[in-house]
């Protein structure tokens, strides 16, 4: 009698955790680690894994919910539920006619990225491109470092088309062989839309012994012996400022040099300034007489104008959309908090104040909170579908 109820209690576990498969083209179906043969409807099973291929897609009911795995998607099922691995997969009361208008469906949303690869210490932009308007719930960017992903409606000449942008920065110590864009939104008819979407990132190799710093001043040496004082300017900088948002995109599309001179220290260069204490660069230096005048790279709003412990004078600029720059070391600032600077206007003046070995502009920008090359944003960025349209698309 015991063995009788058992075999009944497996066989109704058995039962209840079969779930309804349709598909086009070309998908596999993963059980028990062995590949299945598929008929064009069959049934699935918790712990089933599905991948769909570049033709393929496919839908499964669950719990009366109805779920399309779009192209190049894996998934797995698990406790009554389509956990998504990679690719996208869309959530829905009810069922499309056929797996062809979800086709038509699912293509008219797309994401593009820019560039491709990702590189570290570069900045990057994904856009989400829709006929429809659509709520992105939350969004990153899974890897050794997680900038911040926000996404923002930007204007575009096509009335047809919704864009949506994100720009952030790539740590630039990243070791990462790609990067997982992962992203849930809701789109017009409350259709809900997972992401997993990898990303190929072209990482920095481990770094060669630091060039060491000449002329170490025991300011820099008092500075260094401080780390409260440096935690608490990079709470300041890092949990208040850096991580804010504006939705206004206030920067022209090409940013300019914030001074002239020589240009003493790359992005990214591997620098100790100590025996113990080494640091990747995470500005551009550009070095001249102390007095040079600094100018803001971009239009944009002062967050930051003030001394502070580590980086001296220092002006913070919010330029919109979650990008900032910074500029380290003034003799003397000028712009004054709250106000709106334009691009090429005199915010301060070259000195060495903080921890700095002689008088320059150490010029930051971040994207996101993390730090790029300054350089990379002296060429054009795209805002417009004709320019989106050229990029590499991902979805």
């Amino acid at each position: 009698m015991k063995f009788v109820f058992i075999f009944i209690f497996f066989v109704s576990i058995n039962l209840y955790s079969q779930y309804d498969l349709k598909y086009i083209g070309n998908i596999s179906v993963i059980r028990n680690n062995k590949k299945i043969n598929l008929d064009n409807a069959t049934k699935l099973y918790d712990k089933d894994i599905i991948e769909t291929e570049n033709d393929g897609f496919a839908e499964i009911k669950i719990n009366g919910k109805y779920y399309y795995i779009a192209n190049n998607g894996k998934i797995n099922l698990d406790s009554k539920n389509a956990i998504l691995k990679n690719g996208a997969i869309y959530i829905r009361n009810n069922a499309f006619k056929s797996l062809e208008e979800f086709k038509k469906y699912d293509d008219d949303l797309q994401i593009y990225a820019d560039p491709i690869p990702l590189y570290a210490g570069k900045m990057g932009n994904i856009f989400i491109t829709s006929k429809d308007e659509i709520k992105i719930k939350d969004s990153k960017l899974l890897g050794s470092s997680r900038p911040i992903v926000k996404f923002f409606e930007v204007k575009n000449s096509d009335k047809k088309i919704k864009i949506y942008k994100s720009v952030f920065g790539i740590y630039v110590g990243a070791q990462d062989e790609k990067y997982q864009f992962v992203c849930n939104m809701e789109l017009k008819d409350k259709t809900l839309l997972n992401l997993a979407i990898d990303i190929k990132l072209d990482f920095t190799p481990p770094p060669p012994k630091p060039r060491q710093i000449q002329g170490v001043t025991s300011t820099m040496t008092n500075i260094i012996s401080n780390p409260q004082k440096s935690k608490e300017e990079r709470e300041l900088l890092n949990g208040k400022i850096y991580i804010s948002y504006t939705p206004t995109n206030y920067a022209d599309k090409v940013y300019m040099m914030p001074a002239q001179g020589r240009y003493s220290s790359q992005f990214g260069a591997f620098r100790g300034y100590t025996k113990d204490y080494a640091r990747y660069h995470q500005g551009f230096d550009i070095a001249n007489t102390n007095g040079s005048p600094i100018y803001a790279a971009n239009n944009g709003v002062v967050k930051i104008s003030r001394e502070l412990f580590v980086r001296g004078n220092c002006v913070v600029i919010d330029h919109g959309e979650g990008v900032y720059s910074s500029y380290f070391h003034m003799s003397k600032l000028i712009a004054e908090e709250g106000q709106y600077v334009k691009k090429g206007e005199i915010i301060g003046l070259i000195g060495s104040t903080g921890m700095a070995t002689g008088p320059h502009c150490h010029w930051e920008m971040r994207a996101g909170n993390m730090t790029f090359d300054p350089l990379s944003v002296l060429e054009k960025n795209y805002y417009d579908m004709k320019d989106i349209k050229n990029l590499t698309r991902i979805k």
